[in-house]
């Protein structure tokens, strides 16, 4: 009887010892755990590098309405080159807070998928996603004004969505 309760106390430390354990194993990533021999997809990866834009999808949208009534409106959505849409070169971000972008420099702070940048004292927030390879960045706007339409005061919104795909250097 000891034997065979031996034998089970052996083999249950064995199947013990032999678990692995989990955690990131992406050395690039924030979170890196260099004791994981199992990856179990927790990987936070920093925005900090070089970013070169790959593509843009864009989506326009514009309402015209007279006294509650639409008289005027489109969608399109398109992709395109970032060259199209004035997006030349690079983009850096470094450990310290600033972002190179086309010979500018301007800060950023980024927290929780949240990406404000200052430019001339002036913030803007997008949100954003980051991967050991990817970065996307969702840029979104809407503008709401007056302007005569055929004799009639109108109201006009207009909304510009941008998504910058990036890939790391």
């Amino acid at each position: 009887m000891k034997k065979v309760l031996y034998t089970l106390l052996a083999v249950s430390l064995i199947f013990t010892a032999c678990k692995k354990e989990e955690g990131c194993t992406d050395a690039i990533a924030t979170n890196y755990n260099a004791d994981a021999e199992d990856d179990d997809n927790s990987c936070i990866y920093s925005i900090v590098g070089i970013w070169t834009p790959t593509s843009v999808s864009v989506t326009q949208s514009m309402t015209a309405t007279v006294m509650g009534q639409i008289v005027d409106s489109y969608d399109t959505t398109f992709t395109t080159a970032p060259a199209d849409v004035g997006m030349e070169g690079d983009v850096e971000f470094t450990a310290d807070g600033n972002m190179y972008d086309e010979g500018d420099t301007n800060s950023y702070t980024y927290s929780g998928n949240v990406l404000t940048i200052t430019e001339d004292g002036e913030s803007e927030t997008q949100t954003c996603t980051v991967t050991s390879t990817s970065l996307t960045v969702s840029f979104s706007e809407t503008e709401t004004y007056t302007e005569d339409y055929m004799g009639q005061e109108a109201t006009i919104t207009e909304s510009f969505d941008m998504t910058l795909n990036a890939t790391r250097q």
